[in-house]
């Protein structure tokens, strides 16, 4: 593994000078041109397909009507909400479990459309807003992969293992996902470069952003105590108090529901304003709701065409559970000490993930942990004979990709 930690070699100033890559070789350019021709792809699918695809519930007609644009294809679901949160929908009585959805995105859109004047809409605002996200993520993983993998090659792998993911096209429609990957990947490059205060000043708007920020708090200061050593006076560090620090941000939110609603803990409330929300009951028999889910997807799978609901909600995200149990078990094995803080955060995002007594959606927060992609690389490097298969996920992965994309571009449950 390659380590920040046991680097010795410095270059002179002058060679780097020398050697320094032209702005178009850099990291940043590559990345860039990888990801604005990946939202493309993604928007040259969707403008192909949907005119030709049904229409189902996610498709909010009254407010996009009943002709697609260039952009509309990302406005489904969830992403009604973070709209209304850009129009005070935290206050609105009408919509009481909007505060479930955290604001730290649709600020960014706010100030995105704010600093164009208007001449942006909301839809543009938030893809200008996902995909510089998305660069920042790639640029972001691509160099947290070069503290476990070597060679020019081998980092590109674990971005594109990132962007084949079944859920990544989450990061370009008007959802959250790409402006927390973008915090949460540069949050643990921050640690793994023992940049303490940026790695705290990037936790903090990364907890009002998703409940799941937790994991990678809990990733960053395990990566903390690893640079200690895993001694307990390590720990004996102002920095320490960033972990604390964190969590500015979940409570900036939590002023702002009490402001708003009277409620500081509305984020949480708002799920039993919505009774189809109801199989959300926590549950800590995780071993049972893993058990209840295998049932159910084998039994849907030995009908021979399982139903939509149990395919996205059941089968994948169980199927996306299985491989991160077995990623970050294998990192473990492979790194040993050095693996503890990566595989401990895909331990605790196995558990957290399937508290709530089910999986639904749980294929899509998925995309986030770091672990998955760092591992397949890892694997497939240190056994040569793995690349194939490697490779082969990455174009299977791809194919699940598309295919979920269409049913969320249709407007059908995709999670």
């Amino acid at each position: 593994m390659t380590d920040v930690m046991t680097r010795t070699e410095q270059a002179s100033p002058e060679s780097a000078r020398e050697h320094k890559p032209r702005w178009h070789h850099t990291d940043w350019a590559r990345a860039f041109a990888l990801v604005l021709a990946w939202h493309a792809v993604l928007s040259a699918v969707a403008v192909l397909f949907q005119g030709s695809l049904p229409v189902g519930e996610g498709y909010p007609v009254k407010v996009l009507g009943p002709d697609a644009t260039l952009l509309s294809h990302t406005y489904r679901w969830d992403a009604e909400n973070f709209h209304q949160i850009t129009n005070g929908g935290y206050a609105n009585e009408a919509t009481p479990w909007v505060p479930a959805f955290y604001p730290f995105f649709p600020f960014l859109v706010w100030l995105v459309e704010t600093i164009s004047f208007g001449l942006l809409g909301f839809l543009a605002a938030g893809m200008v807003v996902n995909v510089l996200a998305t660069w920042l993520a790639a640029v972001a993983l691509l160099r947290i992969a070069r503290h476990f993998v070597t060679g020019e090659r081998a980092p590109w792998l674990v971005v594109a293992a990132f962007l084949t993911a079944p859920t990544a096209f989450f990061a370009h429609a008007f959802y959250s996902e790409a402006v927390f990957c973008a915090l949460g990947f540069w949050a643990y490059l921050f640690a793994l470069r023992r940049q303490w205060v940026f790695m705290g000043l990037t936790l903090i708007p990364l907890t009002a952003t998703r409940i799941t920020a937790v994991l990678f708090v809990g990733l960053c200061f395990l990566e903390f105590y690893r640079a200690k050593e895993w001694k307990l006076r390590g720990l004996l560090s102002w920095h320490l108090l960033w972990f604390p620090a964190a969590g500015l941000g979940v409570a900036a939110y939590a002023l702002v529901l009490k402001i708003v609603k009277g409620d500081p803990l509305a984020m949480f409330s708002a799920y039993d304003t919505v009774s189809t929300w109801g199989y959300h009951v926590a549950n800590p028999n995780i071993p049972a709701t893993l058990w209840g889910e295998l049932k159910v997807s084998l039994h849907a799978l030995a009908g021979g065409r399982p139903s939509n609901w149990d395919l996205i909600s059941h089968i994948l995200p169980l199927f996306g559970l299985a491989v991160l149990v077995a990623l970050f078990v294998y990192l473990f094995a492979a790194l040993k000490k050095d693996g503890i803080p990566l595989a401990a955060f895909g331990l605790a995002s196995f558990v957290m993930f399937t508290l709530n007594s089910n999986v639904v959606s749980v294929h899509r927060y998925l995309l986030p942990c770091v672990v998955i992609y760092v591992a397949m690389v890892v694997a497939a490097q240190r056994k040569p004979a793995l690349k194939p298969a490697l490779y082969g996920w990455m174009y299977a992965s791809s194919l699940v990709q598309t295919g979920v994309f269409l049913l969320f571009v249709a407007g059908i449950w995709a999670g």
